[in-house]
């Protein structure tokens, strides 16, 4: 979401961007080839096709040399190295890495994709593979995943041999691989897939409910909706029904 505390507002003259005031007052400089919004009080800036970022002064935080950058985001913004882009298709992916708010390269660029920061963890991937790195860089599970989630209440959902259970951030498998689709955990309770029927686990492999639902929604509330012989009804997050058959 744009940083709404930011009063700059891209000024274009010609052909070249810059920052001025809401009374057109030039704040940055114009002399860059695109600038986008503020984000979390800095901005990424393009100049002969590279990227960089500046901060509401306009000074640098880092050099524009990416060939790639995304905007900042619970104070962290990802950088690319090599990326490839053909009519807005991505053709090569070059190397990820991530930079803070003091413009270093916390994560260097060195991983073909890098997910969602959560929980002071990022997913990474390289070689077709998965794995974690904190904030400092350090890997903390090993590239060994087909796909993996978002951590949530201790415990991240993995793919591994085509089928879905859950790590710990230790990178031990708490709840074995036995699903074919999971979610993340909420208030210790996760919907698991099994045959293209549905049911609730706990956070220690426990069925809550049998795998017997045609679908799940997760209200993330007391109750939760599902749909069972072509039919809608509630349950509550330890199992009970409220609906009759």
């Amino acid at each position: 979401m744009n940083d709404k505390k930011t009063k700059l507002i891209p000024y274009r003259k010609k052909d070249k961007w810059g920052f001025c005031d809401k009374n057109k007052k030039i704040i940055i400089q114009v002399q860059y080839d695109f600038v986008d919004d503020f984000y979390e009080g800095f901005v990424r800036v393009q100049l002969n096709n590279k990227w960089g970022f500046i901060n509401e002064s306009g000074k640098e935080i880092t050099e524009i040399k990416y060939d790639e950058a995304e905007n900042f985001k619970n104070g962290y913004a990802k950088i690319n190295f090599g990326i490839k882009i053909k009519e807005g298709i991505e053709v090569f992916s070059g190397k990820w890495g991530v930079i803070n708010t003091s413009g270093q390269e916390i994560i260097p660029p060195q991983y073909h994709k890098i997910g969602e920061f959560f929980n002071n963890i990022f997913p990474v991937m390289i070689s077709e593979k998965w794995g974690f790195v904190d904030v400092t860089g350090k890997q903390i599970i090993l590239p060994k995943y087909e796909n993996v989630g978002l951590f949530s209440e201790g415990l991240v959902p993995v793919k591994l041999d085509k089928k879905w259970g859950y790590i710990n951030k230790e990178g031990k498998m708490v709840i074995n691989n036995n699903y074919s689709s999971v979610s993340e955990f909420t208030d210790g309770v996760a919907r698991v897939e099994l045959n293209g029927w549905w049911g609730l686990i706990d956070n220690k492999g426990r069925g809550i409910t049998p795998i017997k639902y045609d679908e799940i929604i997760d209200s993330r509330e007391s109750l939760v909706i599902v749909k069972v012989g072509g039919k809608w009804g509630y349950l509550d997050k330890s199992g009970i029904e409220y609906f009759e058959d």
